[in-house]
């Protein structure tokens, strides 16, 4: 097997800044519906009395599955001895913990005040969907 070599990328500016500003317009409109949804309320979503799981649960949910197959990367380093992933394994994990962490920040958001989770964390309601996602995140990280 041959060795393999990182290279640096030569990137144009333009390119790097059309990047920096579809990066920026993706972020605004973020905030914004997270602005509008904190506002008008959950139903904007799709949720209501009928269906428990709204976007908020299904993008926290998302989110842990990216962390795993993200997470896939550095565990084919080690346990397969493949030399093409060893300088991704950190970078792997550090994307997989930041991924966990955007998907308990969205279930937090999604509790409407932020010091509930206290109690969502200490006290487990099994029939809540709410209380699986954040079990399933605690247990992960």
């Amino acid at each position: 097997m041959s060795d393999y070599t990182l290279h640096k990328l030569k990137t144009p500016k333009t390119t790097l800044l059309g990047n920096f500003f579809i990066s920026r317009f993706s972020n605004t409109f973020g905030l914004a519906s997270s602005a509008y949804m904190e506002h008008e309320g959950h139903y904007v979503t799709g949720m209501n009395n009928q269906i428990v799981w709204g976007l908020p649960h299904i993008f926290a949910v998302t989110l842990i599955v990216i962390a795993s197959g993200v997470l896939n990367i550095a565990s084919m380093s080690s346990a397969f001895n493949k030399k093409l992933y060893k300088p991704l394994a950190p970078l792997s994990a550090l994307f997989a913990i930041a991924f966990l962490i955007a998907g308990l920040i969205i279930l937090v958001l999604d509790l409407g005040r932020p010091d509930r989770l206290i109690v969502a964390m200490t006290t487990y309601n099994f029939k809540s969907i709410f209380a699986w996602n954040i079990f399933y995140i605690q247990a992960s990280l």
